[in-house]
C-alpha cells in the first residue's frame, strides 16, 4: 500500500542510484493513487 509505495521512493532517494522503474513499479503506483482517489470520493462510504 502508500508505506511499501513511499519506502520504496524513499529507498530509491537515499541510494543515490536511480534505478529504471519497471511496469510493475509503475502498476503499483498506479494502484496507490486509484486506492487514494477512491478513499477521497468515498470517505463517507465506510
Amino acid at each position: 500500500m502508500s508505506e511499501r509505495l513511499e519506502a520504496m521512493l524513499l529507498e530509491g532517494l537515499n541510494s543515490g542510484n536511480a534505478t529504471e522503474m519497471t511496469p510493475d513499479d509503475w502498476e503499483d503506483i498506479r494502484q496507490v493513487v486509484r486506492e487514494r482517489i477512491a478513499k477521497h470520493k468515498g470517505s463517507n462510504q465506510g
